[in-house]
């Protein structure tokens, strides 16, 4: 580039320039007429041209041509002048005669025709290329590129393409969502060989992650019973709350009670001829410890009353009502194999002058009789009524099962049907019976009355939550219920409402399910409403009223509300109708399949879950209640699992019951369709929204909160999750319950890649 200062000489140049050109268009036409008579100017003088001339000064004059030049106007070279240069001169002075050069080709390219054509077929040309090639530029920056592949071997076929990043919900709900998974990933274990410690990588408290529906329900329960219930209609069951907290195992009405029973039978004494007698006297007062006697419907349009015989009426979460179809349902339970006062309960129960080895033989006989009655109760007390049979009468029922005088446990206004709900229950029972003195079961079965009557541990705020759960459930269910409004109930029962029928529709078109089972699928019903009594505060009130409550005695107290159930049992009208439903108990966490009523009965409790709330991506839903849902949908329309355990559940479930083994055969198959149903609604990827925050799809989202699910609800029951086992069932569930090895992209010599062979829908 031109210095500063040539770059000032050319700039002062073109305006002089300007204003020459614009002076001569002004004087131009005069100039001429004044000079026509006189001698003709020499040709490098003409109007509108420049001359450059010497001056004696050795500068260069630049002249623009005139009418006249000097006074003399010759034809010869002009003289210089006599004087200074007046203002307003057209005779400019340039002091270095190298601007002018510098600027010669900037005046060729301005005056060239040529030039101007010149750009003006290049600016033409530019513009047709850019039009002619717009399309294809457009149609190259649309087509899609290939994605980039990730590998896990020099293999080509290893490779998988990675996915593009579906879009973000930002939503608080989504957020703290995402913080919660995380709270329980290990970021630095390989999912597909390690996918217990990457999901489930601790199971400490935390306040970010998010509990099991049952825990959630019990924190909830525990503040309400500490902070809702110190006035108003509820303070009886805060008093019956509190009598929990202060209950001890050697209260002098327990013993007073066991005396009343026949108290303890001393090693070498001779037993009762018969256990029935006891039998009665307990049923008289409390739970029954052997056997089950309770008022049910039969199911179909014009259900009919029904008494049923069964296993002990003592779960471990609600002290049921004799009339089922009066309240709500309480889900099926497990049966623990040794209660856990059971030994501390037995050292306050004998008497003080045996020796430690009598003391030990009892124990271990009292023990070893509780133990074997307990497993039977596992493995033989049946969830349904596909072994049951109908007896006419207590003279049938007696000639089939004759260990227990019958007459003085069946009411004797009984006319109807009795059904035999578990008959190898039974079975197995009176081989039990036959095994042991009549001494050592009369002291076993008055254990079992104290320890159906007593909290289920040693008195805290979360086992006194619990009993008072059992003592009085639909009190504790209205309690719950009143926390939340009716339309936030109202929306969560209609959304689980279209879930199942998601699923339903799903799985109609499955090509497996036909026959029997396509029409038991087409009539099943989902019940997720909450019973209308739970929110009549005048109809709860007056439950309590009748209530007697003792503010340090949780022993009497729930004998007493035992004898008040038994008296509605006396007055209740065992007239129905065809309009009767199947409830759950609101705060029983627990979604089962009713067979009676042939629904799902849903909780409210496992609806109001975080991970269930609107605003959160579907997959969330299908992988916490949808896969519970699917579950026993599942176990309602087919019962052919029997042969596919050996085949599928691997051997490190072999120290499990044969009904853990069918129960992780059923999640398998639950896992399976709540995620193919969440498939087919939109697509692996499509129209779901990722959590902000966390670095996965949406369907490795879906396995991951399964698999944080199972962990949470298996470790609050007490379940090892840090065993060898648990890992390797956790990997077989994940595995079996869709497509995890592809979602994850694992080599298919990782652990996560079993092979699938237990597609059982």
């Amino acid at each position: 580039m031109f210095s500063c200062p040539i770059r000032n000489k050319i700039l002062d140049f073109v305006k002089r320039l300007i204003s020459v050109e614009r002076t001569n268009a002004t004087s131009g036409p005069t100039a001429s007429s004044s000079s026509s008579s006189g001698p003709k100017p020499p040709t490098n003088f003409g109007r509108g041209r420049i001359s450059l001339q010497s001056s004696t000064t050795g500068t260069t004059s630049l002249v623009t041509g005139t009418s006249g030049l000097g006074s003399g106007g010759s034809n010869g070279p002009a003289a210089a002048p006599s004087g200074p240069v007046p203002p307003g001169s057209r005779i400019a002075s340039l002091k270095n005669p190298v601007g002018w050069v510098c600027c010669a080709p900037c005046i060729w390219l301005r005056s060239s025709s040529a030039v101007h054509k010149m750009a003006i077929t290049a600016a033409t040309l530019l513009v047709t290329s850019l039009l002619v090639a717009s399309p294809i530029l457009f149609l190259i920056s649309a087509a899609p590129s290939q994605l980039p592949r990730d590998c896990f071997g020099a293999d080509e076929d290893d490779c998988h393409p990675t996915p593009a990043p579906p879009p973000v919900c930002a939503d608080p709900i989504c957020r703290a969502a995402a913080i919660s998974i995380s709270s329980r990933m290990n970021w630095d274990v390989e999912p597909c060989r390690e996918f217990k410690n990457y999901s489930c990588s601790t199971m400490e408290s935390s306040l970010r992650a998010v509990k099991s529906a049952q825990e959630l329900a019990d924190a909830q329960m525990q503040q309400l019973l500490s902070l809702n219930t110190t006035s108003g209609i509820f303070r009886k069951l805060g008093r019956l709350y509190g009598s929990c907290l202060r209950q001890e195992l050697n209260d002098t009405s327990i013993r007073r009670r066991l005396d009343q029973l026949g108290g303890y039978l001393h090693i070498g004494s001779v037993g009762p001829q018969s256990i029935s007698p006891l039998v009665a006297k307990i049923q008289a007062i409390g739970p029954l410890p052997l056997i089950g006697i309770y008022y049910d419907l039969s199911y179909g349009r014009k259900p009919q009353t029904l008494l049923i015989i069964d296993g002990p009426n003592t779960p471990p979460n609600i002290l049921e009502n004799p009339v089922r179809w009066n309240g709500p349902r309480a889900p099926p339970y497990d049966v623990e194999e040794v209660p856990d006062l059971l030994d501390e309960l037995i050292n306050t129960f004998l008497p003080l002058g045996l020796s430690s080895d009598q003391r030990q033989s009892e124990r271990n006989l009292i023990f070893s009789f509780i133990r074997e009655l307990n497993q039977i109760r596992r493995n033989y007390v049946q969830k349904d009524f596909t072994s049951s049979y109908v007896l006419n009468n207590v003279t049938a029922l007696s000639n089939a099962h004759p260990f227990l005088i019958w007459t003085e446990l069946v009411p004797g206004n009984w006319t109807g049907p009795i059904v035999i709900r578990s008959p190898e229950y039974l079975r197995q029972l009176r081989k039990l019976l036959l095994q042991y003195q009549n001494r050592v079961i009369h002291n076993a079965l008055l254990m079992l009355f104290a320890l159906n009557t007593l909290p289920p541990g040693r008195p805290s705020p979360l086992v006194c939550t619990r009993a008072t759960n059992w003592a009085l459930p639909e009190v504790t269910s209205a309690l719950f219920v009143a926390q939340y409004s009716e339309e936030v109930i109202r929306h969560a029962i209609q959304r689980t409402e279209e879930m199942f029928e998601n699923m339903k529709q799903h799985l109609k078109r499955a090509p497996s399910l036909r026959g029997a089972a396509l029409v038991r699928l087409s009539q099943l019903k989902v019940q997720a409403k909450v019973w209308p009594t739970l929110f009549n505060r005048t109809e709860i009130a007056s439950v309590l009223d009748e209530l007697e409550i003792s503010s340090d005695n949780w022993f009497e107290n729930v004998l007493k509300i035992y004898e008040i159930n038994n008296n509605r049992t006396k007055a209740v009208n065992f007239t129905v109708d065809s309009s009767q439903m199947a409830y759950a108990y609101p705060q029983i966490s627990k979604v089962f399949y009713d067979t009676l009523s042939h629904s799902i009965v849903v909780p409210l409790s496992v609806i109001l879950v975080p991970y269930f709330n609107p605003v959160l991506p579907p997959y969330l839903h299908y992988a916490s209640l949808g896969t519970t849902l699917a579950k026993e949908i599942l176990r309602s329309i087919t019962k052919a699992f029997e042969t596919k355990i050996m085949q599928c559940v691997p051997g490190a479930v072999s120290v499990f019951s044969n009904t853990s083994r069918m129960e992780l055969l059923i999640h398998s198959g639950g896992l399976q369709i709540a995620y193919h149903t969440l498939l087919s609604l939109s697509g692996p990827i499509k129209g779901m929204n990722r959590l902000l925050g966390l670095s996965l799809t949406p369907p490795q989202i879906f396995f991951l909160i399964s698999a944080q699910q199972l962990c949470a609800e298996s470790d609050y029951i007490g379940i090892d999750v840090n065993s060898s086992d648990f890992d390797e069932i956790l990997a077989w569930l994940i595995s079996q319950g869709g497509s995890a090895s592809d979602v994850f992209q694992c080599h298919s010599t990782t652990k996560l890649s079993y092979q699938k062979n237990c597609d059982i829908w």
